[in-house]
């Protein structure tokens, strides 16, 4: 959020708001969303004294975020993703991701932009999303894909492609770990993932974690951080606990 406003010289946070029990990841997921919501209201909100006060109000069915005078309803959706109560889009690239996929799909999904949206701010880090509808998952990828400045790496089995190399593996070993981080560090970059059976589910795991991927030798400069990564993953099957506690949606 500091980050976000330059000229905050002092920033006040309230939050009320249940932490949860158990596994950190879901309370940090939940406050990088929040924070999303709160850097679009502090980018509208004037303040001469550049003191900025961040509320966060959560009952049963909803939440606010306010700042200021502003202030904006959230509901909960699927993975208890936060939504705004009336549908908006921020980012333009979002919104061509997302016209061009549903006009693909013939349909629309009423999550799937926010999912988009989060992804191009680097809220969702990474984003994810799971279906057992091969066409969709490649159309997610190529819609993605085309806006500008986001590569794409299509069509990677999970079952046979290596995730990462291993400590005993020969240095040219091909490697999606690699493939990514040849693209540019903190590049956007879409990634196409099928996964035939559960193995390959369990060998996707690990990438699509919202951990940083490091092999044996890796340092902090050399790991691969999942800022701007989207991995769209095809399930043939029935989806694992492992991978659908990492999905960030699940898509018909």
């Amino acid at each position: 959020i500091c980050n976000t406003i330059k000229q905050c010289l002092f920033l006040n946070v309230k939050l009320s708001i249940p932490f949860g029990e158990g596994d950190v990841r879901l309370l940090v997921r939940k406050l990088r969303m929040l924070s999303f919501y709160a850097c679009n209201l502090m980018t509208r909100t004037k303040s001469s004294s550049g003191k900025m006060c961040v509320e966060v109000i959560q009952n049963e069915h909803s939440c606010t975020v306010g700042v200021g005078e502003s202030s904006i309803e959230l509901v909960f959706g699927s993975f208890d993703n936060l939504l705004p109560k009336i549908p908006t889009t921020y980012d333009s690239r979002a919104k061509q991701a997302v016209n061009t996929f549903f006009e693909m799909q013939g349909k629309e999904y009423s999550e799937f932009p926010q999912i988009v949206d989060y992804y191009f701010a680097k809220t969702l880090a990474p984003a994810v999303v799971v279906s057992s509808n091969a066409e969709l998952i490649s159309n997610v990828v190529y819609a993605i894909g085309k806006c500008t400045g986001v590569h794409s790496i299509p069509g990677i089995n999970g079952g046979e492609y290596k995730m990462m190399k291993s400590l005993y593996d020969p240095s040219d070993t091909p490697n999606l770990r690699e493939d990514i981080l040849k693209k540019g560090r903190g590049s956007f970059c879409a990634v196409e993932l099928i996964c035939l059976s559960e193995d390959a589910q369990l060998c996707v795991r690990e990438i699509i974690e919202d951990s940083p991927s490091m092999t044996a030798f890796s340092s902090s400069n050399s790991a691969l951080y999942k800022e701007g990564l989207f991995f769209a993953v095809y399930v043939k099957g029935e989806i694992t606990p492992e991978l659908r506690s990492r999905a960030s949606i699940i898509l018909s």
